[in-house]
This record gives structure tokens, C-alpha cells and sequence, in this order.
């Protein structure tokens, strides 16, 4: 390939890679076609790939420049992906338990499907009655409490189980820590 074509298709390439990347509000009609894409990115592959002759010597050889004075290597295009007709959805991964909801992970999971361990799975607990989610065999002072997981609920049971609801099974002293009841609050939110 001449030096010409293989010049103009890597600064088409590079066109077309800006434009996509660029992001600047043009319509379909404006944007290249994924196969215009595909056939540039394929020319600038060949081009990469093919070695270009070596310059004849001339008499008056100039000095070489030094590292500094080289110009930057251009950057390749990025060829840009076509969608799938059958695009699957993103997973997205549950939020991390913060460091204080280790003392919890002992006797619970809070994970969508998960098991119940000593206690109850805390997924999708927060907003809904206590005693009411899961099949985990709660105690019927809890059952019959009629309290709803929210903030202050929540900040109430996780300083005192014991004195928030009498007569429950859990066996946890409490936390009186805000700043960590709150971090596990904001953790179970996440996980409904």
C-alpha cells in the first residue's frame, strides 16, 4: 500500500473513533455506519501491519532529533463496538458491607436468595414489617410488635434489641456507636 492511503485511512480512522467518542449530539445520519466503521478499522489494521519501505539515503543526511524533539506517536483508533440485537442486561453487583456489619454477618446474610443462618436474611428488610420477610421462624413479640424497619427503628433495635422489642430472641448486646448503626442502615437500604 502507498504511504498516501495508508496516511489517509489511519486519520480516517482516527476521525471516526473521535466522532464516536466525542459524543457531540449529531444525528444517526451524521455518524458513520457500524460497517463504514468496521471497513476503516480494517484498513488502519492493515496499515499497522504493513511495513513501510525504508527511506532512501540521501547525501545531506540530517541530524537525528533527539527524544525530546520527536513528536508523540498518534494514538490508534479504537475500533467501536456494534451492539448486540441481544443485549443482556448489567448485573450489577451488591454494595459491600461496611466494616461494622461484620459483628451482623455472624448470625445473618443479606444477600437475595441467601440462606438464613442463626438469624433471618436481612435482603429487602428495610421498609417492611418486623417479623414479616423471609421464612425465618421470628419470635412472636417481634411478629407482634408492629414495627416497621426504618432509620430511627433501626437505630433504636441495633443500640438495644432487648429494650426496643421485649421478649425477642436476639441474642446481639447492641451497638451504641451511631455513626456504625447508621453505616449498616445505609447497607441494608442497598439491599432490597
Amino acid at each position: 500500500m502507498s504511504k498516501a492511503i495508508i496516511g489517509s485511512a489511519t486519520s480516517l480512522a482516527l476521525a471516526f473513533a473521535l466522532a464516536a467518542c466525542s459524543g457531540g449530539g449529531k444525528t444517526a445520519d451524521e455518524t458513520a455506519t457500524t460497517a463504514e466503521a468496521e471497513t476503516v478499522a480494517e484498513v488502519a489494521k492493515v496499515a499497522e501491519e504493513t511495513p513501510l519501505e525504508a527511506p532512501v539515503a540521501t547525501e545531506t543526511a540530517e541530524p537525528e532529533p533527539k527524544p525530546s524533539e520527536t513528536a508523540a506517536p498518534e494514538p490508534k483508533p479504537t475500533p467501536t463496538p456494534t451492539p448486540s440485537a441481544t443485549a443482556k442486561p448489567v448485573e450489577v453487583a451488591s454494595a459491600a458491607p461496611p466494616a461494622s456489619y461484620a459483628r451482623c454477618a455472624v448470625c445473618h446474610t443479606a444477600n437475595k436468595g441467601a440462606e438464613d443462618k442463626l438469624g433471618p436474611n436481612l435482603w429487602g428488610v428495610y421498609g417492611t414489617k418486623a417479623g414479616a420477610v423471609g421464612e425465618f421462624s421470628f419470635s412472636s413479640a417481634l411478629k407482634e410488635s408492629g414495627v416497621t424497619w426504618n432509620d430511627a427503628n433501626l437505630h433504636a433495635w441495633l443500640e438495644n434489641p432487648r429494650k426496643f422489642i421485649p421478649g425477642n430472641r436476639m441474642s446481639f448486646p447492641g451497638l451504641k456507636d451511631e455513626a456504625k448503626r447508621q453505616e449498616i442502615i445505609d447497607y441494608l437500604k442497598q439491599q432490597r
